[in-house]
């Protein structure tokens, strides 16, 4: 046998995809026999390796780890798994809370694991295909998605600027800040959509301001949009009153008051 490709094969195996020795040695391509001379076949190994990157190798083996554990602590040879140890361990893995894209990480690294070394290749089975759609409908679904900015948060925001001395002590910077996040919260307005408000935009009346959006990401026609920022009460948190003491603020910032300027100038 060849020993240095022997020893390069375990080596790569234990120490790169975490498995035991004593399973390596049973798999068909540790007894494959070559009429080449030992060197051809380390250097064949090692073509074989060095055809992927060293982070597709860690993706794989990070995708199979909990599998290794399972099987050893079951005193189980994952290359002799069945669809029926797959499909338990599945089972295992959803009641531990894994994601959805867990189980195609996992069947997608087995699959090239199982082939690479030569044994049977059980996770496109129809029974394991089966089992990883019933475990993804059970399982969490992550995502990124954040939480709404909502009523709640800028009532926290409200307290703190409070128990700071109120808007008086805020600079224009942190002012601009916070009524962004208010015009938000009560028009729906995008961000993308917010930033490209001028003053000549908005239209003052007693009751509410009417803001003309011209571009937005949905407007297909490129008419624009209306916003009303309504007045809802006499108390000094009413959104109105405080976009009326915003755009005062606003013309003092600038010095030069213009219908031209943005209403939420750009931070230098």
């Amino acid at each position: 046998m060849l020993l240095l490709y022997r020893s390069q094969f375990i080596e790569f195996g234990t120490k790169v995809l975490g498995l035991q020795a004593n399973d390596l040695v049973n798999t068909p391509a540790f007894d494959m026999e070559f009429q080449e001379k030992a060197e051809d076949v380390d250097n064949l190994f090692k073509a074989r390796v060095l055809a992927y990157a060293p982070t597709t190798w860690q993706g794989y083996a990070s995708s199979i780890s909990g599998f290794l554990r399972f099987c050893e602590n079951r005193e189980l040879s994952p290359f002799e798994c069945t669809p029926s140890i797959l499909n338990l361990y599945m089972l295992k893995a959803a009641q531990s809370g894994k994601s959805v894209s867990y189980f195609d990480n996992f069947l997608k690294a087995w699959s090239f694991i199982a082939k690479f070394f030569m044994c049977t290749d059980y996770t496109q089975d129809p029974t394991v295909t089966v089992m990883k759609i019933f475990t993804q409908k059970t399982c969490n679904r992550k995502t990124n998605k954040k939480h709404p900015f909502g009523a709640a948060e800028v009532r926290k925001i409200w307290n703190k600027i409070d128990e700071n001395g109120g808007i008086e002590k805020l600079d224009f910077k942190d002012f601009r800040t916070f009524m962004m996040a208010v015009f938000q919260h009560r028009t729906f307005c995008r961000f993308s959509d917010l930033k490209g408000i001028t003053l000549e935009d908005v239209f003052f009346n007693a009751d509410y301001f009417k803001i003309h959006v011209k571009f937005t990401k949905t407007d297909q026609q490129g008419g624009g949009q209306w916003l009303f920022l309504p007045k809802e009460c006499t108390e000094y948190r009413d959104a109105h009153m405080l976009m009326c003491l915003y755009v005062h603020h606003l013309d003092l910032e600038v010095n030069v008051p213009s219908p031209h300027v943005y209403l939420f100038p750009p931070l230098e």
